[in-house]
């Protein structure tokens, strides 16, 4: 499948970015869509608090693993292929979510949709790096990108809640069908399918090990909140997590062809973009899910009332990836889009937890969090090397579902911990049962903000980690950083060189 495309040069490009741009919105857009239809849920479907937090959050955790697949295999089958793949299967558990008889058809659809997801994202990463290659137009149309990737998980509840204004709780899914239906056709005459020559052997372990880490640490993180549940529930799981993903980082560190190369870490450029990435993510996702829960449990708003107060959020994070990536292109400056960023955020969360200026803090939020998610991908995709785009690409789409996945589960713990210590002694355990009295609504009301205190300590901690330390050694050490980086770069391509030789050598697989 590799015809010719209807148009050339910048026209062409710009076509294809829109296409790309179409195509990743619903698999973003459905990280968060899903959260402000939890007190919906509760009640309609209806559905416990433990899988209620399952059905929002099983989505991004099995993504997590399933990416360590998909993108590789885009390399292997051409990332066209997979997209079309995905497409096909997002749009199919689309329905099958929309009309889920009851909680766990839901979770097992939302897995479904994860699949297809997992075959969409890394693909969009890698056809704008087949695309626009390296430099400034690379870096413009992952800015477009990392937009479109704040901006739809800033958006999901808004467009949950006008949803849920005018339908029932499934329309939040059928949503998808109608952009799956423009872009298939969109890809199938547009992009070509371009194979890379390597035939790398594939392994199962390696996705196994992945899946059962995070959703075992995940599992023991929701669970230690919830009533009725034993020790030997939340142990087992804690215990088999880390394990697994202990047992993973030591098998892909000793495979001759690993599933997620770790080799890619020692570029510093990379290893700051994917820090950049999983912690504001994990913070933002999981603020996001306790803000609209709190809108609607305490505050007693409806969903579209709802949707209209986070409107802030999703308007300036897609204002932040193309305005920001001008104003730093034009300083020489990308990294400094981080700190910049993450300064923004922390400064809308304190905002927000204070009470102060609310709407103000929201758009802080959106705009420093899409400034940040912006930088990190282009550090992320531009730091690999070409006929790695697929690996890259899978590491940027690792970081950032870990981070939404484990934003869920671990400020929607800290929200349940807190409120449980709050509420007067008798009330409901639930805090999607707060709004019953006075006295709940307020223990509530001081859990989220404590957890968005939390948020912005947390953002503001993120800045030293991926500001990278200065070392006294005079006037030289610009240069010698700039070597050490051109060394680790020319390490990691040396060693995908060798591996693109031993399988040509060994026949293919």
């Amino acid at each position: 499948m590799t015809g010719t495309p209807p148009v050339v040069g910048a026209a062409r490009r710009r076509l294809v970015l829109t296409v790309v741009l179409l195509c990743f919105l619903p698999a973003a857009m459905d990280v968060t869509i899903l959260t402000i239809t939890v007190p919906t849920l509760a009640h309609e479907l209806p559905a416990s608090p433990t899988e209620l937090l399952w059905a929002v959050d099983v989505y991004s955790l099995l993504m997590v693993a399933l990416v360590l697949v998909s993108g590789p295999l885009g390399d292997r089958i051409g990332h066209k292929r997979l997209l079309l793949t995905g497409l096909v299967v997002f749009g199919a558990a689309s329905a099958l979510c929309a009309v889920a008889p009851g909680p766990r058809a839901l979770i097992g659809a939302r897995a479904l949709l994860a699949v297809g997801a997992s075959m969409i994202i890394p693909a969009t990463l890698a056809l704008i790096r087949q695309t626009f290659g390296d430099g400034r137009n690379h870096a413009v149309a992952i800015g477009a990108w990392s937009a479109v990737a704040a901006g739809a998980s800033a958006l999901g509840p808004v467009v949950g809640g006008f949803l849920l204004q005018h339908f029932w709780w499934g329309s939040i899914f059928l949503v998808n069908l109608p952009i799956v239906a423009l872009a298939v056709p969109a890809v199938a005459l547009l992009l070509r399918n371009e194979v890379e020559s390597e035939r790398q052997p594939w392994e199962v372990t390696s996705p196994l090990l992945s899946m059962v880490g995070f959703l075992g640490c995940a599992y023991a993180i929701i669970a230690f909140t919830h009533d009725g549940v034993g020790v030997a529930e939340v142990a087992v799981p804690a215990v088999l997590g880390p394990t697994a993903l202990v047992l993973f980082v030591r098998r892909q560190r000793r495979l001759a062809h690993p599933m997620l190369d770790l080799s890619l870490f020692r570029l510093p450029g990379l290893r700051a973009g994917v820090v950049a990435s999983v912690l504001p993510v994990l913070v933002m996702v999981g603020f996001e899910l306790q803000l609209v829960q709190y809108l609607q449990i305490a505050e007693g708003r409806s969903a579209k009332a709802a949707a209209l107060y986070l409107i802030p959020m999703p308007l300036a994070a897609t204002v932040a990836g193309p305005a920001g990536g001008l104003v730093l292109s034009r300083i020489h400056r990308p990294r400094a889009g981080v700190p910049a960023g993450l300064l923004l955020a922390a400064t809308g969360y304190a905002l927000v937890a204070s009470g102060a200026v609310v709407p103000l803090g929201l758009a802080l939020i959106g705009f420093g969090h899409g400034l940040v998610q912006m930088v990190a991908s282009n550090l992320i995709m531009a730091t690999a090397p070409a006929a790695q785009a697929g690996a890259a690409a899978g590491i940027e789409s690792v970081s950032y579902e870990a981070g939404a996945g484990l934003g869920i589960a671990v400020f929607g713990t800290i929200t349940t911990v807190t409120y449980h210590l709050l509420r007067p002694p008798g009330t409901s355990a639930s805090p999607l049962e707060a709004g019953a009295s006075p006295e709940t609504t307020r223990a509530l009301t001081d859990a989220f903000h404590t957890t968005t205190w939390l948020a912005a300590a947390l953002t503001l901690a993120t800045i030293f980690l991926v500001t990278p330390t200065r070392t006294a050694k005079g006037p030289g050490t610009p240069d010698a950083s700039k070597n050490a980086s051109a060394s680790s770069v020319r390490r990691v391509r040396e060693k995908a060189l060798r591996r693109a030789g031993d399988s040509r050598a060994g026949g293919g697989s």
